[in-house]
């Protein structure tokens, strides 16, 4: 629970002494409640009428004052106030009378954890909703006076999707001398553009498509609708309208004096008490940084929020006017701290934000230094001199930071924990890598597990038999792969994504191809195995190279090895795979899809890829001898592969039925462990 959040909870119960329990769970918990009880509908009314509640407990066993009741007057109140039920017990008719009362949330007060945990989920559920009802009605309210201004703006400006209009303001129309917004609305930009500007206008138009803003003002020639050319200067920003991404253009008449449109430029976007930057200029700045870090421009930087400890009870002591001679004289002793290469921004009265374009452990460590600089100074305050302290909240911009708000929000949060620390002087760290870093510091065992497999040969094959059913002289088989942990097994279920996830996959793979080929020089049989590869694999433009050269030390033919990797994979990753797959190809190996069907247009893929073999998806074979669906889609996708000249396997097969039917429809081989299981020796001896 958030601290001095208290919950305005109403009980409803026969006996107060069992309300008193009640509370008394809650408080030994640490739930902060302001408790008030009712027995009857008249006193419930009052309540309803007449003081705050955010929740209300209501007894399943009483009768003076039903559940249905207290839900239709709260929703005849239209007040979103949730309902919990406290039952005697929680088993399927107390729950199911709940909820045929309309009450989906409940608890018992038999077990301690559960009903804390209703009471914290259902009420941080309600500060949800209140909050998200604020700011929706802070952001129509927002919008009415954005839509407000843009209309009333002597600027000319529009906002622009894929070269088209989806707003013009009054005074854009009078620019270009258009008296109809609609007939506006579907004219592109590029219609308004100078004869020679065209093509410079459409390699602008395929920037912003492509999220690329120029940073300086374009200067164009533009064409009115009679014709009229006129000179002007562009500026673009990112906006959205109604929800969707779009670019905003502000039209204006070229600048005649530059210093006094920098001058001017400052005074926009400065704080005059400070020269740092002002708050309006950072909300931009914010978003283009996080746009940057999100598009992989830019390796991320770290933000800083500090503010003076103690403002009130300085501005009390010290008077307004003196306050701001001590900004003053603090901002200009920060900046010179630091260095110039950094961003700074006064964002409050008494609030600073550097942003610091390294990784956030540098960061960590020039923000103690500034913290640690700004107490040991004597600052001027008027004719005063003194010292103070600032607390500071720090965090990084990442890939994964959604929006500028969401910043802000996690700096006030580590601010308040700061200031909560003790007397000033004082900094909260939020890292939001530290989930990603704990893990892996979980996953520590297993990636040191993979990577000692890897070293020690403990990865081992098993071989399941993919049998012929038309008499192939060559046995078949499928490699699976498994990492020996002590006397254990560990399958790779346990081990492939963490393998994916931390870059050991491809390692795991090319182990995997020097195993298959040693085992099949070891056999001294006539076999071919299947051999699963990742994406990561294929991908990897090095990897026919290294293949070939296996496969000439060994002096063993590529028909030999077959690799298989799932239909999904080759439709997320076609552009990579493909090349990879052609080379494979070359060196005589063969290819595989498996869970084919599985897409919508699966047979799309094999106009693209050179595939010998295709492995049906195995939710076609669940019940598949009592299915007629599933059979009439089998039958469908063999005798279509058939036609292309592909083989067809069927695996996961269940029973004789299932072997019989597939005979008929003349697949090529079946796989499964009603067949043969998998082992550590290639025998298709069941």
């Amino acid at each position: 629970m958030a601290k001095d959040k208290t919950i305005h909870l109403l009980i409803i119960h026969k006996h107060e002494e069992e309300a008193e329990r009640i509370l008394s769970i809650l408080r030994n918990s640490q739930i902060s409640v302001r408790p008030s009880r009712c027995i009857d509908e008249d006193c419930f009314n009052d309540h309803l009428a007449n003081k705050k509640l955010d929740l209300i407990l209501i007894q399943q066993m009483q009768n003076d004052l039903a559940i249905s009741t207290v839900r239709d007057n709260v929703k005849r109140n239209g007040k979103d106030i949730p309902i919990i039920a406290l039952l005697n017990q929680l088993d399927n008719d107390a729950i199911s009378e709940a909820f045929d009362a309309g009450v989906s949330h409940f608890c018992t007060d038999h077990i301690k954890e559960q009903l804390c945990s209703e009471i914290t989920n259902v009420y941080q559920a309600l500060c949800t909703r209140r909050e998200l009802r604020r700011y929706a009605a802070e952001l129509n309210d927002a919008e009415k006076r954005c839509s407000a201004l843009l209309d009333s703006s002597k600027d000319a400006i529009a906002y622009i999707h894929d070269g088209m209009h989806v707003y013009t303001n009054n005074a854009y129309l009078e620019f270009f001398q258009c008296d109809d917004a609609e007939e506006m609305e579907v004219t592109p930009f590029l219609n308004l553009v100078a004869k020679d500007q065209v093509q410079t206008t459409k390699k602008l138009l395929r920037d912003i498509a492509a999220n690329i803003l120029p940073d300086d003002d374009i200067n164009m020639v533009l064409k009115t609708e009679k014709g009229k050319e006129v000179k002007a200067v562009v500026s673009l920003n990112r906006a959205t309208v109604d929800g969707e991404p779009c670019v905003q253009f502000l039209v204006q008449p070229p600048k005649a004096n530059k210093e006094a449109e920098k001058e001017l430029r400052d005074i926009k976007n400065k704080d005059m008490l400070t020269g740092f930057f002002n708050r309006s200029y950072f909300v931009k700045y914010l978003s283009d940084k996080i746009d940057l870090v999100r598009s992989g421009q830019s390796q991320g930087s770290s933000v800083l929020y500090m503010q003076i400890d103690n403002d009130k009870k300085l501005e009390k002591e010290l008077g307004k006017g003196n306050l701001d001679l001590l900004i003053s004289d603090m901002a200009p002793f920060i900046k010179e701290s630091l260095g110039k290469s950094h961003t700074y921004i006064r964002y409050d009265n008494t609030i600073f934000i550097i942003v610091l374009d390294f990784a956030i452990e540098k960061a960590t460590q020039y923000a103690k230094h500034i913290l640690t600089k700004i107490s040991e100074h004597f600052f001027s305050a008027g004719e005063k001199t003194l010292s103070c302290t600032v607390s500071a909240g720090l965090t990084q911009l990442i890939e994964k930071t959604e929006s500028g708000n969401e910043v802000i929000k996690i700096l006030g949060k580590e601010l308040v924990k700061a200031q909560e620390k003790g007397d000033g002087n004082q900094l909260s760290v939020f890292d939001p890598a530290e989930e990603e870093k704990k893990a892996r510091a979980a996953n520590q065992r297993w990636i040191d597990l993979i990577t000692n497999g890897l070293k020690e040969n403990k990865f081992i094959l098993h071989f399941q038999p993919v049998i012929s059913l038309h008499g192939d002289e060559t046995e078949h088989y499928e490699t699976l792969v498994r990492l020996t942990d002590g006397n254990e097994l560990v399958m790779p279920a346990d081990f492939i994504g963490i393998a994916k996830k931390y870059g050991l996959i491809r390692d795991i793979d090319r182990h995997v191809i020097k195993a298959a080929i040693a085992s099949i020089k070891k056999s001294g049989k006539d076999v071919a195995l299947f051999v699963k590869m990742s994406t990561d694999t294929l991908s990897n433009a090095a990897f026919p190279t290294w293949l070939a050269q296996e496969l000439k030390k060994n002096a063993l033919s590529g028909e030999k090895l077959i690799f298989e990797t799932p239909e999904s994979e080759l439709v997320a990753h076609s552009k990579q795979v493909k090349p990879v797959i052609q080379a494979i190809k070359g060196l005589n190996c063969r290819f595989a899809i498996e869970k084919f069907g599985s897409g919508l247009n699966s047979f799309s893929l094999l106009k693209h890829y050179p595939i010998d073999y295709i492995k049906i998806d195995s939710t076609f074979m669940q019940d598949f001898a009592n299915n007629d669906e599933n059979q009439k889609k089998v039958k469908d996708i063999i005798d279509q592969a058939h036609a292309l000249n592909k083989m067809v396997i069927c695996e996961f097969i269940e029973d004789a039925t299932s072997m019989s039917i597939l005979w008929k429809y003349s697949a090529n081989f079946v796989q499964g462990n009603f067949l043969a299981e998998a082992s550590s020796v290639m025998s298709q001896d069941s």
